[in-house]
């Protein structure tokens, strides 16, 4: 292990980031022009957009939502002595709610461009930092790169060797997959380590400077062997984050709305902003959530939260309270979140009341034959059912006008398009136009595996092009390097979690 004794802050910075933010100030450089010419040449050589941290000066301005926006090395460079907070992962771009103010926005999970690093919070010093050493060694988990202190405890960072980069057509699998391999890194150190739930791992963190690195590794995480130790640990635990159970006796047995939980929570008028994830809207988000996944209805949710943010200390405004409960409404998501329940319990609760049952939330459904409608879930599996066995890795696409594939899937036309617009599983590509169109229907693992087919056909090239191999030119644009692993594990790595290398697709808005 190669330990940088004395660590450059800013060598760390550049490390941490990959390369993901603009060299020189876009104005007023202190660069001489000779230089700029020279990187604005070799910047317009490639089409892709850098993307921007947000820092604050303090912890006080932090909580007040206050703070600006960097987009350069350089700026970087001159400020970070005098910054305490940033967001190690970058933003496709940033404004500010009041520029004169410095309330800064932008720095959603939505507005995530590339993921750099997997962070966590001990608010105490009561271990030592070698006791994360020992922990990730029990867990089988890579060292932490960067252990910085704090003034009541120490953060923890695994740097991503390949970092996971979020463009408009892969945002859902690659922040999925992030947050994944999170939750479970996360979930295996809070064995060992007192971790503070409340601290997002793709949030805010202290600013790394001279006085308060604590160590440095040069020797980056792999980010596939993360991804392999993440789907091994949920083998050993079982985990499941969310689950629909058939139980047509057992359609009402959980209504979240009437736990003990939601009561507490949604009886507290105290929960106040600048919380990060235990703040008022995260509070509100969760409460939402467990009335969507409960059925029930926008409007009976609308009425009983207004009540809950009426009584607040310190209200949402209106745009904002119906903005949270718009997204919590949007179907993205499926219910809440165990460990967000247990932060929001324990930071803004008296601690009697628990969570209690699985580790994922259990949603029961009526019985299928007496519902009017089937789930578009159902409907999908429907599909996947229909095409196994009838497509295979040398002939991988079902092929017909949409209107016969919907009569051979028994199902609306309307509803099929539904289905295939909503399916993570399923790959659909049209050729042609009007009554002459063709679709064609397959797996996303099928597709894969007749890659890896004609990959094998040719095992002497080093690299597999999908281009090249692409049945439909239209289906996947990427282009992926080879990782040192075994072909199949690989692939089937980059179908479920989205993993890229090299830089971030372009042309993603800037909020």
């Amino acid at each position: 292990m190669t330990q940088i004794k004395k660590p450059n802050p800013m060598d760390v910075l550049h490390f941490i980031i990959h390369d993901d933010l603009l060299m020189f100030k876009p104005k007023n450089s202190n660069v001489s022009i000779e230089k700029q010419v020279k990187y604005e040449q070799k910047k317009a050589q490639t089409q892709y957009k850098k993307g921007v941290v947000f820092v604050s000066p303090s912890k006080e301005a932090l909580c007040e939502g206050k703070g600006h926006i960097i987009t350069s090395y350089e700026t970087l460079h001159q400020q970070y002595d005098v910054l305490t907070h940033w967001t190690p992962n970058t933003y496709w771009g940033g404004t500010y709610y009041n520029f004169k103010n410095r309330k800064i926005k932008g720095h959603t999970k939505d507005n995530l461009k590339q993921i750099n690093v997997i962070g966590f919070d001990i608010d105490t010093k009561s271990i030592h930092p070698y006791e994360m050493f020992l922990a990730c060694d029990q867990e089988e988990l890579p060292r932490p790169n960067l252990i910085l202190e704090t003034p009541k405890g120490y953060q923890g960072f695994f740097i991503l060797s390949n970092p996971f980069y979020i463009s408009d057509k892969n945002s859902g699998n690659a922040l999925t997959a992030a947050e994944r391999l999170a939750t479970n890194v996360i979930e295996a150190l809070k064995k060992h380590l007192p971790i503070d739930k409340n601290c997002t791992p793709f949030g805010f963190f202290r600013m790394p400077n001279a006085e308060n690195i604590v160590f440095f590794d040069d020797e980056i995480a792999n980010t596939n062997s993360l991804l392999s130790w993440s789907k091994d640990f949920e083998k050993r635990n079982r985990k499941m984050k969310f689950k629909v159970l058939n139980g047509g006796s057992n359609a009402e047995a959980l209504n979240y709305t009437s736990s003990d939980w939601y009561f507490e929570l949604i009886n507290a008028t105290h929960i106040k902003s600048g919380h990060f994830a235990g703040s008022r809207n995260n509070t509100l988000f969760t409460l939402a959530l467990a009335a969507y996944a409960s059925e029930k209805s926008y409007e009976a949710t609308y009425d009983e939260l207004d009540q809950f943010n009426s009584n607040l200390e310190q209200k949402l405004s209106k745009t904002e309270f119906e903005r949270v409960l718009k997204s919590a409404y949007s179907g993205k998501y499926s219910g809440p979140k165990r460990e967000y329940v247990e932060g929001l319990l324990e930071m803004w609760t008296n601690g009697k009341v628990i969570f209690k049952g699985s580790k994922g939330w259990y949603k029961f459904k009526k019985d299928r034959d007496i519902r009017e409608r089937s789930h578009y879930e159902e409907r999908e599996e429907d599909i996947l059912n229909y095409l196994n066995g009838r497509i295979c890795p040398e002939n991988p696409f079902l092929t017909g006008s949409l209107a016969n594939l919907a009569e051979e899937f028994g199902m609306a036309v309307s509803t099929l398009k539904e289905v295939l617009k909503r399916s993570k599983q399923l790959m659909k590509n049209v050729k042609g136009a009007g009554r002459g169109a063709v679709t064609m229907v397959t797996t996303k693992i099928m597709f894969f595996r007749s890659i890896l087919r004609k990959h094998k056909e040719r095992m002497t090239q080093a690299q597999l092009s999908y281009k090249e191999y692409l049945i439909v030119d239209e289906v996947i644009k990427s282009t992926f390097d080879l990782v040192d692993l075994d072909m199949e594990e690989w692939l089937e790595n980059t179908y479920r979690y989205g993993v890229q290398g090299g830089p971030a697709p372009p042309g993603r808005r800037v909020i």
